[in-house]
């Protein structure tokens, strides 16, 4: 059972402390050493692995088309990775502050204390009625039935996706140290596909292509659309792009040395995803013609 003790790093905890009232005390709890499994390394993989999904793959062809021009498309993905990073700080200061699990929760019960519960049922109703996760694994359920040349209907998408989330369930419920290998060892393969990538962008910028190079980056910006939709509504996709960044504090209680392993963990995952970003995206650019990225979806 979890115990309540002192923030011995109280340094942002005092901000969150003066502004609703409450001491350390309230809100820091201490658990058993032996349920803290979670290193820098799987943080930071939490991270990784949260971010990276089918986004990187399929959005940049659509911030093309909405943007125009493949200077304004590099420079909406910049303008994204600052919001990202951005929100990623503002996470890394509440987890330093409540370093348990629980994210958003523990975040908004500290700042919106009155009606009591409120915030809990309001959360609570939030996850239960979205399914976000839910979402993810129909999303992956059709993609794994594309990759194996099945014909995709309702019901054996939404199969798929119900054993995708069930397995997850099992193995971090009854062994959290395979599930930290499991999605390490997801990461790394993300890692290699996205390597790969990035490779044959740099072969393509070398010129080693056997059809005709796309010269994208000469008159980068030829073709901007001045439409401030397309361009609020690509921003939108580059920051969805980013969703993720927070997924290390769900598991604080979890995490050894909580504190010290966010600070390392936090931006070490962002700053990694985005630059592999801005390196996927250059690769698409030096290795697929213009015409084509706009129309380009990755299955």
């Amino acid at each position: 059972m979890a115990t309540k003790t002192d923030l011995k790093d109280n340094s942002s905890a005092s901000v969150i402390d003066d502004k609703v009232g409450h001491t350390s005390e309230d809100v820091q709890f201490q658990t058993s050493e032996d349920r803290r499994q979670i290193g820098t390394v799987s943080a930071a993989f939490l991270i990784f692995n949260r971010i990276i999904g089918t986004g990187i793959f399929s959005t940049p062809s659509a911030i093309l088309a909405l943007t125009g021009s493949v200077g304004l498309s590099l420079f909406i993905w910049v303008a994204g990775m600052i919001i990202a990073i951005l929100g990623c700080l503002v996470y890394l200061e509440f987890g330093m502050a409540i370093p348990r699990n629980g994210g958003e929760k523990n975040y908004l019960e500290a700042v919106y204390t009155r009606p009591r519960y409120l915030i809990t049922a309001m959360y609570a109703s939030y996850i239960f009625l979205l399914g976000w996760a839910s979402g993810n694994s129909v999303v992956f359920g059709e993609y794994i039935l594309h990759a194996a040349q099945v014909d995709v209907d309702r019901w054996n998408q939404r199969g798929v996706a119900l054993a995708c989330v069930t397995t997850a369930f099992i193995i971090h419920a009854t062994n959290v140290r395979a599930g930290l290998w499991l999605q390490n060892v997801l990461g790394v393969i993300k890692l290699i596909v996205i390597a790969i990538i990035i490779v044959a962008g740099w072969a393509a910028l070398g010129g080693h292509l056997k059809v005709e190079k796309p010269d994208n980056f000469t008159n980068a910006f030829e073709g901007t659309k001045g439409s401030a939709y397309g361009i609020v509504t690509a921003l939108y996709n580059v920051i969805w792009s980013y969703i993720g960044y927070s997924n290390a504090n769900y598991a604080l209680s979890e995490t050894k040395n909580p504190i010290r392993t966010l600070k390392i963990a936090v931006p070490t995952g962002i700053a990694s995803v985005s630059v592999l970003y801005m390196l996927v995206n250059i690769a698409y650019f030096a290795a697929v013609p213009k015409k084509k990225s706009s129309v380009l979806v990755v299955l």
